[in-house]
């Protein structure tokens, strides 16, 4: 029998820098050197750290939630009352994407 072993909680999550997802503060500190650069003043500079609070907020609440976004927007927001070939299951939202629920 194997023993058990302990995996770091930080080799479990998602990729992450100063607290964000990693991607998005890449290009969210992208943006606000550019658009310091193009306006030669410092003021997209609170806008930048206002927008990275927000991802660390974000990612602090729930780790996953850009994979989970990407995956959901995947999935068609269509409607057709008759189902079809067209329409099969592949375009239908996945259980608990709001997909079964009663409007």
């Amino acid at each position: 029998m194997r023993k058990p072993t302990k995996v770091s909680r930080g080799l479990s999550l998602p990729r992450q820098m100063g607290g964000a997802d990693r991607g998005l503060a890449i290009a969210n500190g992208t943006m606000t050197v550019l658009l310091c650069y193009a306006s030669m003043t410092p003021t997209f500079l609170v806008v930048g750290i206002a927008v990275h609070w927000l991802l660390r907020w974000k990612s602090a609440r729930d780790p996953w939630w850009r994979q989970v976004m990407l995956v959901y927007n995947r999935y068609a927001d269509v409607y057709r009352p008759w189902p079809s070939e067209k329409f099969s299951a592949r375009f239908k939202r996945p259980y608990g994407f709001d997909q079964d629920l009663p409007c």
